[in-house]
């Protein structure tokens, strides 16, 4: 079969605007810190006034087109499927995916603005999310498109879409289409501990009829296994899906291969801002996966994926990595 792309991936189109605060301003807002949720535009834009003054940093963005793009960035070719508006975010959230070379060819719609995210990073380096999904969650079934889904190797889908009544068909009907092409698999990412425990059981449905490789952290895995160690959460996740990368921050990952389990070391850096480290640590292994690597290597990308994009703001790696693949894998390059 001719494949056209790597990965083609689903999820919530998102123009994200993040701040630097302190601890307290998380406390004074009755904030989770570490977890994103959903908020209407009003709340949103409430936020954003106590937040006057603060530095913005801002980027197109959303979980999957993360990983469309650092797939990208690692000499993949990806495709990415997400609802705009038919707004000025919109327009600048195209041309942004344009510029990474991820191909996206949704068409704007009038029923919301563009989705955005405030995440608010404290000195830590961990994110808190406060996401108004606007046009994003008019994502449905129809607009999967399914041309350049049966032309890719692997679907990729976050969690994130489980949340929205809509969205949720639209992902499952894109695991189905894979499933379906035959010779397309499934990947699924758990996204994030408060989507996870609020939608646990849906997770474990799709997972069980449709994924073939799953991504999480060793958090969502213990909401995932119901508890246990780290080794015990894995081999629960992975007794639903045959491979799994469950992601442990500066320890780096652990993959679950076929009842078989490795380890992927970690890479201790100065943590910035951790928004992305999962993104860019399934578009590494997403990779490596496509490009004849074993699951132990692909995780490797995706961990030094990872710990390059918490040193500075933003979900975004600073640029292509590959042309220093080899580099990477033998443990040679250079974080800074």
């Amino acid at each position: 079969m001719a494949y056209r792309y790597d990965v083609y991936g689903v999820g919530n189109a998102i123009v994200d605007t993040e701040v630097a605060v302190e601890d307290a301003f998380l406390a004074g807002h009755s904030l989770d810190k570490g977890i994103m949720t959903l908020v209407s535009a009003e709340t949103q834009a409430g936020l954003l006034e106590s937040l006057q003054g603060h530095v913005r940093h801002g980027s197109a963005g959303g979980s999957a087109a993360n990983t469309m793009t650092a797939v990208a960035q690692f000499g993949g070719a990806a495709f990415f499927t997400g609802k705009i508006g038919d707004d000025m975010h919109g327009a600048l959230y195209r041309e942004s995916l344009a510029e990474t070379g991820v191909d996206f060819d949704m068409q704007p719609t009038d029923e919301g603005p563009t989705g955005a995210c405030v995440i608010l990073v404290t000195p830590d380096g961990e994110r808190t999310m406060q996401t108004s999904l606007g046009a994003a969650s008019t994502l449905g079934p129809d607009d999967i498109t399914f041309d350049a889904l049966r032309s890719s190797r692997i679907v990729y889908v976050e969690g994130y879409l489980l949340s929205t009544p809509s969205c949720a068909k639209a992902a499952e009907r894109a695991m189905s289409a894979a499933a379906d092409a035959g010779g397309v698999r499934v990947a699924l990412s758990l996204s994030d501990p408060g989507i996870a425990g609020i939608f646990i059981d849906d997770f474990r449905r799709v997972t069980r009829r449709y994924v073939d490789i799953l991504f999480c952290n060793e958090h969502e895995a213990e909401i995932y296994a119901g508890g246990g160690s780290r080794e015990e959460r894995l081999r629960a996740v992975g007794a639903d899906a045959p491979l799994v990368f469950m992601t442990c921050g500066a320890d780096g990952a652990l993959v679950f291969d076929a009842g078989n389990i490795t380890r992927v070391p970690g890479h201790v850096v100065p943590v910035v801002d951790t928004t992305g480290a999962g993104d860019v640590f399934a578009a590494g292994a997403l990779f490596g996966l496509t490009h004849g690597l074993d699951p132990t290597d692909a995780g490797k990308l995706g961990a030094f994926a990872a710990a390059r994009v918490v040193t500075e703001f933003g979900a975004r790696l600073p640029g292509p990595l590959h042309e220093t693949l080899d580099t990477i894998l033998s443990g040679a390059h250079p974080l800074g």
